[in-house]
């Protein structure tokens, strides 16, 4: 019986410990999750793939995380509230697109472009559709526009784990 009451004692130790060790990770995340538009970049050859090492962002940013409601891993969509989907609106957009970054705690995980649907070029980049943002104010990140280019790889950082630990630490992370 003794033995037991011991086994049962510290499997229920072992349990807690598990338990707290996820919720520490959580509470030690830092920072939030913003979009900037790039003040100033460059491109790798003749494509689309920007090199991050000489981008410059904007001061502020385009979207705050205040107004990232929501992050669906599974589908890279950001549900936006309806300020952020006026600024994303509010930008000229062109068909060679607008730059942004997507940084956590102010580090950048990485870039890509408002890319209109409109546009007749092709982007061998991470894009957003500025003009498909509907009723439910939620962008899609997407690997290339129109889509990805056959033979052409990149590095794809849309579900860089230091985004999703902000997210999940607020409960704006769905499942």
């Amino acid at each position: 019986m003794k033995q037991k009451i011991t086994i049962l004692f510290f499997t229920g130790i072992i349990g807690l410990v598990f338990n707290s060790c996820e919720k520490n990770n959580l509470d030690s995340v830092k920072g939030n999750v913003e979009f900037f538009l790039l003040e100033s970049y460059e491109t790798i050859g003749n494509s689309c793939q920007i090199d991050e090492s000489t981008v410059i962002t904007k001061a502020e940013p385009l979207i705050s995380y205040a107004d990232l409601i929501s992050y669906n891993p599974d589908h890279h969509v950001f549900e936006l509230s309806s300020e952020a989907k006026a600024a994303i609106q509010n930008i000229h957009h062109t068909v060679f697109g607008n730059a942004f970054a997507i940084k956590a705690d102010n580090i950048l995980i990485y870039t890509g472009y408002f890319w209109p649907g409109y546009s007749s070029l092709g982007c061998n980049w991470v894009t957003i559709d500025p003009l498909m943002i509907g009723l439910d104010n939620a962008i899609e990140v997407k690997l290339g526009y129109p889509g990805t280019i056959q033979g052409q790889e990149f590095e794809d950082r849309r579900n860089d784990q230091r985004i999703l630990n902000i997210f999940k630490r607020d409960h704006k992370l769905e499942d």
